[in-house]
């Protein structure tokens, strides 16, 4: 039994279809990377996936059990956490405050487990002597290592995460790469959305590609960059 597994994921909103059939899987300790020209359905499918968007039809499980139209919250708590695109942090809370809230109501740790969890995870994302500032105070590289430390705080053995490294420049690329991976050493699972190439075939252990709300390719990361529908999705017919 795969830790995740969508079948048939469709997400309309009234005459446009975001998701249209999508099945994917993901194994235990696995990142599984999703791209995609900008309009294809990825955050989309990470909504549905966290409960933040009802599917139109199809149905997803974590560990077995049918989680499609469950609340945020509930989806959270069963083990499944996300980041945004833009990070969501409370801008006049502490970045520690931040981590904080995300073990107390993310796990349901007590306060003492909580305050713990908070300061590893932020020295884990490089932020620890930024603890006690106001989260606003944060550039964008550190607000996403922020939004990570908090999915992370969660307890969440699988984590979404969209777009996390937009805005990054090359070094901050590497950088985030590298953590990943050791996010992965800890025990936890990834699926990963990106348009940076670099970053997912340096992470990624197989690839769904997306292209107006339809799966068209599958498979290890440089095998998928050669296929002739993903070089036409990206790049146009006379490329492919």
């Amino acid at each position: 039994m795969s830790l995740l597994e969508v079948h048939g994921i469709t997400k309309s909103f009234g005459s446009l279809m975001a998701v249209n059939g999508v099945d994917l899987a993901l194994e235990q300790g696995e990142i599984l990377g999703i791209i995609g020209p900008n309009g294809a359905g990825k955050s989309t499918l990470f909504n549905v996936i966290a409960g933040l968007e009802r599917p139109t039809a199809g149905s997803v499980s974590y560990r077995g059990r049918s989680i499609a139209g469950l609340s945020p919250d509930a989806v959270c708590r069963l083990g499944i956490a996300k980041t945004f695109q833009i990070p969501q942090l409370f801008p006049r809370l502490t970045v520690a405050e931040n981590v904080l809230v995300a073990a107390l109501y993310g796990r349901g740790a007590g306060l003492h487990d909580a305050r713990r969890e908070a300061e590893e995870w932020l020295a884990f994302v490089g932020l620890g002597e930024k603890a006690q500032m106001p989260a606003e105070t944060l550039s964008v590289p550190e607000r996403r290592r922020a939004d990570l430390a908090r999915v992370l705080a969660t307890g969440a053995p699988l984590i979404l995460l969209d777009e996390n490294m937009a805005g990054l420049n090359r070094t901050e690329v590497e950088a985030a790469v590298v953590l990943l991976r050791e996010v992965r050493t800890r025990g936890r699972s990834l699926v990963v959305t990106e348009h940076i190439m670099r970053a997912i075939l340096g992470l990624a252990d197989r690839v769904v590609v997306l292209n107006y709300g339809e799966k068209i390719a599958e498979g290890r990361p440089a095998d998928v960059m050669r296929d002739s529908a993903v070089i036409k999705a990206y790049l146009g017919e006379s490329y492919a």
